[in-house]
């Protein structure tokens, strides 16, 4: 029974010690260095990608990709504090004890290993009481204990004798910290919820280990409108989000929310994260170029796929932006922004052709000096938007009759008996001109020829039996929520400002302790002043020497005989 008493006590001794408590905070440390650096909670796509299979692999075992919730993590941070619980339980008795101790007596060999000493003998001419006082006077603010022993006599003054205190702050701040940590960690969460503007959600989702975890909350949240401002380089300035807190059906809470500036409902945090298209309305309008002249007309939805029959083909809708600020200088260092209009982008598959990603604009291409460049849209073959290049149409597809006469441009060359020369071309041109516009010609007649010749070459090599373009739609936006509940934050709060008081007490209020010892001997008084301090040893030495010279003059004045030895 004796010997596994021992071993208990032999490791709560353990715990408690000091190294111990700086290993595991080193390999805490650590730790949380990877865990900065090593974003936590990512898609694990993303982490595939970035480190390749062999340390995605090895990452993931370790579970470095959600470290503040592996098993490992949560075991050192229990032990720490432990340590740190075993540490105040044996030192903090220790230390109040002491504290209320203050011992007035001093021995012989701990006065001659003391630094600061001076001695003085002097005659009687000098009263104990007046030693003391005269002391006292010099040592405004500090606390005294007068002892004596033996015939000798003692007087003790203290400044900042509470010092310890500091030390039992720091350590118990920490402990609180960790504590609202590993509350914070078990009970509290954050995840991700989208709002389209005029709906409502309850759920929220989030990365748990490697696997996306969802949890309803205990109330509903409204978009009831999103407001966004941007630079003119077309970055957001803000964005804000109206939203309604509905509990039990009812309509608790409604408030804007912007960046920094959330909104606290039942201890959840609602935070305005991000933004995006919440699923619009958009209206297609297909451009057969099989010679047909044939267009037409489709509706679908954002994050919606729409299957044509007639073409065969299909239109992954992925996003939608109404505004696309661009620098359309063409000089190299000069920038000029400016809205090129709405946009859609797609994933297109077919028949006969790779899948692509395309994003098109409604509006054609104006350049810096106002030309119509025509429709254009922007093609990556490798369905990665880093890979887009830009595809002009040529015609201005947002004006029917340049689709008209191209297709009447066609025709006339088909007229031409095979004849490709520039004059056969220019009279092919004014001919479908005729057709389409009768003897009265459009003002920028010019470009529209420039843009059809560009067509000509353009659109029939293309490998799609239809060109997708946007031609109408209905705009509404998400919101992107991130709510978050920390019920050990106050608490982290608490222990931070515990830690803030227990450093300065520390490093500002050193424990300073001066004694006066009176001994009569050799029909005379033996007197010593004799100081010690935890901390900031100069400064004190200054203090001590200052004091030493004041008394010595105070001493000289009451002094009859003897002399300073």
């Amino acid at each position: 029974m004796n010997s596994f008493s021992d071993l208990i006590k032999q490791l709560w001794q353990r715990l408690g010690s000091m190294s111990l408590a700086i290993v595991l905070l080193m390999v805490l440390s650590l730790a949380s260095v990877i865990g900065t650096v090593l974003l936590q909670n990512q898609q694990q796509t993303d982490y595939l990608q970035q480190f390749g299979p062999l340390w995605y692999w090895l990452f993931r075992s370790l579970g470095l990709f959600d470290m503040y919730h592996t098993w490992w993590f949560l075991t050192l941070l229990g032990f720490l504090m432990l340590s740190l619980t075993a540490c105040l339980w044996r030192h903090v008795p220790l230390m109040l004890k002491e504290m209320r101790s203050h011992k007035g007596t001093i021995n012989d060999r701990s006065l001659k290993r003391m630094e600061l000493n001076q001695r003085w003998r002097l005659g009687d001419g000098i009263t104990i009481e007046t030693m003391q006082d005269l002391l006292k006077k010099r040592l405004h603010g500090w606390e005294f204990k007068s002892t004596e022993e033996n015939g000798v006599h003692f007087l003790r003054a203290d400044k900042g004798r509470k010092h310890k205190w500091g030390y039992i702050s720091v350590h118990a701040a920490i402990l609180i910290v960790l504590i609202g940590g590993f509350i914070s960690v078990q009970f509290g969460f954050r995840g991700n919820m989208s709002v389209a503007e005029g709906s409502m959600e309850k759920t929220i989702f989030f990365s748990q280990g490697t696997e996306t975890a969802e949890l309803d909350m205990p109330f509903q949240v409204r978009c009831n409108s999103f407001e966004i401002d941007f630079f003119s380089t077309g970055a957001p300035k803000e964005f804000r989000s109206n939203l309604t807190i509905i509990d039990e059906g009812k309509e608790v809470l409604t408030s804007d929310i912007i960046v920094n500036e959330p909104l606290f409902y039942k201890g959840v945090y609602i935070y305005q994260a991000s933004f995006g298209d919440g699923g619009s309305d958009v209206t297609f309008k297909f451009y057969h170029i099989d010679g047909s002249q044939k267009t037409r007309t489709a509706a679908t939805q954002v994050y919606k796929t729409l299957k044509d029959e007639e073409s065969d083909i299909s239109i992954e809708v992925t996003d939608f932006r109404p505004y696309n600020v661009e620098n359309i200088s063409e000089k190299f260092g000069e920038k000029k922004f400016k809205d090129i209009g709405p946009s859609v982008e797609y994933v297109m598959r077919g028949n006969g052709f790779k899948p692509v990603k395309v994003k098109a604009y409604m509006n054609p291409y104006i350049d810096a000096d106002g030309n119509n460049q025509g429709s254009w849209m922007m093609v990556s073959v490798s369905g990665d938007a880093k890979d887009y290049e830009p595809v002009a149409l040529g015609l201005d597809l947002t004006n029917p009759q340049e689709w008209q006469l191209f297709h009447a441009f066609f025709t006339r060359m088909s007229e031409m008996q095979g004849a490709r020369n520039e004059k056969a071309n220019l009279k092919a041109f004014k001919l479908a001109m005729q057709d389409v516009f009768g003897d009265e010609r459009p003002a920028d007649f010019q470009n529209m020829a420039v843009r059809t010749l560009q067509a000509v070459q353009i659109l029939p090599k293309l490998p799609w039996p239809v060109i997708p373009m946007l031609e109408d739609y209905s705009h509404v936006y998400y919101t992107g929520l991130q709510l978050a509940k920390d019920p050990g934050m106050n608490i982290v709060w608490a222990g931070s400002a515990i830690l803030v008081i227990g450093l300065c007490i520390m490093f500002y209020l050193p424990h300073r302790k001066i004694w006066l010892v009176i001994r009569p001997a050799d029909g005379g008084t033996h007197i010593t002043l004799a100081g010690l301090t935890n901390r900031n040893h100069l400064a004190f030495q200054q203090t001590f020497n200052d004091l030493f010279t004041k008394l010595d003059e105070e001493f000289s004045h009451h002094k009859n005989k003897g002399s300073k030895t």
